[in-house]
């Protein structure tokens, strides 16, 4: 179909893209006189994302088997390494480049599958309609793992936010395991465990970017003020 690619390509970019611009407008200019961000390094790290993304693909298509059992492992230590790097290290930004990157490997990985998908079930609406559903899902939850690893590398601490990103990526792959092998013709409690992980992740992208890093940010700025140098203090006079 010569027009699959295309939709798979708006259905696999579009909810990355719209959770960036709307998740992140609140730290950045017009909304903030100073940006968190440098935006040419966000868009930088969206690009290196869908690289990474797209070479995940192709292993996850010659390593099948393989993939399913360790992809949630090898995505959220693939960012890690990534944001890990000295560069990234104890910086305030960090978990704004963590956003840019794992979104670009959503918008990779989610347009490998629903191209994969259009072409097994054409473009049904139904399939399509599952297809956004499934696209926004995996957006939000690159997102937010990648951002939760990102703050624990800007804190000097990664490994606890490494270790949660993982189970939170487990526990969402565990619930699609049931629909995995057909995105239409799935049993009831497939259907079930596929609407409660866009939920799940629904509420995660919610805690992430809604509670943590406007925690984090209140604390990078609370450090940020207390290293500037203080004017030093006049010594009184003492009288003749």
């Amino acid at each position: 179909m010569e027009y699959a690619s295309f939709v798979a390509a708006a259905i696999g970019f579009a909810p990355s893209l719209a959770l960036m611009l709307w998740t992140l407008q609140r730290y950045t200019y017009p909304k903030v006189e100073r940006p968190y961000f440098s935006d040419p390094k966000l868009f930088g790290m969206f690009t290196a994302g869908i690289v990474i993304g797209a070479v995940l693909y192709a292993v996850s298509l010659f390593l099948a088997l393989e993939y399913a059992l360790i992809g949630f492992i090898l995505e959220e230590a693939t960012k890690l390494m990534i944001i890990n790097l000295p560069r990234f290290q104890r910086r305030a930004d960090t978990p704004f480049y963590a956003f840019g990157l794992s979104a670009g490997m959503a918008t990779a990985l989610a347009y490998g599958v629903v191209n994969r998908a259009l072409a097994m079930a054409g473009f049904d609406p139904l399939a399509i309609s599952v297809m956004v559903v499934y696209s926004i899902m995996l957006a939000m939850l690159q997102i937010s793992t990648g951002t939760t690893i990102g703050m624990g590398v800007a804190r000097g601490t990664p490994w606890p936010f490494f270790a949660q990103a993982v189970v939170v990526h487990l526990a969402y792959v565990l619930m699609l395991a049931p629909s995995s092998a057909s995105f239409v013709d799935s049993g009831t409690l497939a259907i079930a465990l596929f609407m409660t992980a866009f939920a799940f992740m629904a509420i995660y992208y919610h805690y992430v970017h809604y509670r943590m890093l406007p925690r984090y940010v209140k604390e990078a700025l609370a450090k940020l003020t207390d290293s500037k140098p203080r004017k030093a203090r006049k010594v009184p006079k003492t009288k003749d």
